[in-house]
Parts: C-alpha cells; structure tokens; sequence
C-alpha cells in the first residue's frame, strides 16, 4: 500500500500539467459541441439576396411572383433608370432587377410564356439562380393551375414544393446529433495520451531508476508484489481518467445539458436517444482500450533508457501531436494522403479512429472487432518491448 500511495504523490506533483492537458480537450471539447450544437438547431435556410422588383402588370400572377420573390429573397419595388439599375448591379448593392412588363399575366395565362425580364451582372452568377428560380416557380404555378387550382392555391403549392429546407432540415437534425457525440469520441484521444504521458510517466520512471529503485529491490517486499501495486496505481489512474473523459464527452454529445427554454423531458430524451445504445457501448469500449494500449506503450517509455530520460511534457507533446495528426484525430483520415495513411496504420490512433467511424455510422461489434484486435495487438508489442528491454539492462547492470 506504501507504494500505491506513493505512486498518487508523484502523480499529484505533476498535477498542474494533468490539469492543463484535461483543461485543453474540455475547452476543444466545448467548441466541437457549439459548433455541432448551432449547426443542429438551426433549420436549413436558402441564401437571400437584395432585389429590385417592378410590376408594370396588375395581373393576379403578377402579384403572385412578386409574393414569392419576397418569401425567397429580400425586395424592394421602386421604379428606377437604366442608370440606376446598372449603378446598383455594379456596385453590388443588389443582384438583380426584375422588370414584371405589363400584360405579363395575360400572356402566361394563354401560353405559358415568361416575359420577366431579369437585368443582372453576367459576371456574378447570383442573378441567374434568381432567373432559375422564377423559371421552376412559373413552370409549377402553371402546373397546378391546370388541374384546377386557383392562382393563390396553386401559388401556395408551388412555393411549399420548392422549399427545399423542409426536406434538409431533417437529415441535417439527425446527422448532426450523431456527429456530435462521434466528434468528442474522436478527439479524447489527444486527452488520453497527454493526461497519462504526464500524470503517469514520471511516476513509473521514478520507480525504475535512482536510490529509489535501489532501496525498493533491498527492501523485503517480493518483486512480483511490488509490480502489482505500481500496476495498480496507473490502472487506477487510467479508469479514473477514462470514466471522466467519456462522462464528459458522452453528455456533451447527448445534448441532456440544461439549455434555457428547453423542456427537462425533452433534454433526457434527447440524451437517452444517443447513450446507452450500442454505438455508445462500442465507442466506450474502443476509449477503454484505447486507454490499456496508452498505459502499455508507457511501460515501454519507462523502460527504454532513451524514453526514460525524456521529459514528460516534451514526450507528451511530441507523442500526442503526432500520433493524433496522423493518426486521424485532428485531421480526418478521409484526407490524409495514401503515404500517411500507411504510416499510420502502424499507430493505435489510426485504428481508434477507423472503429470511432465505423461505430458512429451504424456499425456493430462484427464490423470493429478487428480494430480492437490491433489496438490490443500494438500495446501488447509495445509492453514485450519494454519488458524485455528492462531484463536486459538489469542483466548488463548485474555482469557490470
């Protein structure tokens, strides 16, 4: 017990860069949730540009594309001159200059044909989606006032079919809701490997070198005890820091914090819908062994001369950043290029992120099964290394 209490001492004293480490993945964290969070409750709009409309006709169409112009774009109807317009269009004070000529609804009722002039700069294409707009607009208007419909009903149809955001805002709700809670399991690793670099690796070199590894092999304390309880140090640290980091992403993600306004029901139900599923599981369980893997690749560290000697701030620094740019956790690995990906396939972040993103796209267990296996696969390499690397040096220091 004198050692474990030992191990948290060591740990406490190098608790202001433990704090700095969690204290930039909550921050980042934060940001990735506000920034999914205002994306998700949002509804999907259009752009709106200024225009000038003038209606010459006093036709009920007339008024009718006047309306909708209004309802999809920012208007204002004024008469004014050539020069006028062509000031307006140059400076970019507005778009575009619907001209609506007289005896506009006539011809269309008879015809179909669109006499709307639309006066625009060639040069912005702005104006010619306006164009495109009024054209699909006429062309449904038209369509349902020959099954019967009045103008003003068919006017009404006609605008609702063309509103596209009624059919976006509801993938972008359900895409978003998962893509916050598959961000923050994205980037807990950077938090991971930089909390435990720091918090746990000097604690362990501190045992393995100086008078007191010398005093603790005198002692009467049998080796294999000894490990146990130094074991059991940094895995009580690792599950401490891993609860709390999925703890926190996980209600980040869920969207159960309280916001003003919202319902408590509605915020537990928005949270039941993405905890406790089984992608959550799975993400959980890829965190945890994620976690193993780092405490792992520490034993290593803390067993190669060349590590050991390292401080902990610049290995974590160097490590985090590194293992997290190529391993997919800043940079998504659909970006990456073919030569960094196969380096990457050689670190545990590559394939945290590879199941991370399987998971979260509906994945199941069949599906991610082999990216633990790796993960596992690479610690394990990582803790024979660093094992062996020890009983060589004891050897070389006992033959000395």
């Amino acid at each position: 017990m004198s050692l474990y209490k030992a191990f948290f001492k060591i740990i406490k004293k190098n608790l202001l860069g433990i704090v700095i480490y969690f204290g930039i993945t909550l921050g980042v964290l934060m940001l990735l949730n506000g920034v999914y969070a205002d994306n998700e409750s949002k509804k999907a709009t259009l752009d709106k540009y200024n225009i000038y409309v003038e209606n010459l006709d006093n036709s009920e169409y007339a008024d009718a594309v006047v309306d909708f112009l209004k309802r999809m774009h920012n208007v204002k109807e004024e008469k004014l001159t050539e020069e006028q317009v062509k000031d307006l269009l140059y400076y970019q004070q507005v778009v575009a200059y619907v001209k609506i000529p007289e005896g506009f609804g006539d011809t269309f009722e008879k015809t179909g044909e669109n006499r709307i002039v639309n006066m625009y700069d060639d040069s912005i294409p702005v104006g010619l989606y306006i164009t495109l707009q009024l054209d699909n607009y006429l062309n449904s208007l038209r369509g349902y006032t020959d099954q019967g419909l009045s103008i003003a009903d068919g006017s009404g149809k006609a605008m609702d079919s063309l509103d596209i955001t009624n059919y976006v805002s509801i993938h972008a709700k359900e895409k978003q809701k998962n893509g916050t809670l598959k961000g923050n399991f994205n980037y807990l690793p950077y938090g991971i490997l930089c909390v435990m670099i720091t918090g746990v690796f000097p604690a362990v070199v501190a045992f393995n070198k100086g008078e007191k590894k010398n005093r603790i092999q005198v002692s009467s304390m049998a080796p294999g005890k000894r490990n146990m309880w130094i074991l059991g140090g940094g895995a009580t640290f690792a599950m401490i820091l891993m609860v709390v980091m999925v703890i926190v992403a996980s209600l980040m993600g869920s969207g159960g914090a309280a916001v003003p306004g919202n319902a408590g029901d509605s915020a537990a139900s928005a949270a039941s819908s993405v905890l406790f599923t089984e992608s959550w599981w799975l993400a959980v369980a890829n965190t945890a062994i994620f976690t193993l893997v780092v405490a792992m690749m520490i034993s290593m560290f803390a067993n190669v001369p060349f590590f050991a000697s390292a401080g902990a701030s610049a290995l974590s620094n160097i490590v985090g950043l590194g293992f997290c740019f190529l391993g997919g956790t800043f940079v998504p690995l659909s970006i990456l290029g073919d030569g960094v990906k196969k380096v990457s396939q050689f670190l545990p972040n590559y394939w945290y992120s590879t199941a991370n993103t399987r998971i979260f796209d509906g994945g199941t267990f069949a599906d991610v099964w082999d990216c633990f296996a790796i993960e596992l696969a690479f610690g394990l390499v990582c803790l024979f290394v660093g094992l062996a690397v020890s009983k060589i040096t004891a050897e070389r220091r006992q033959v000395a």
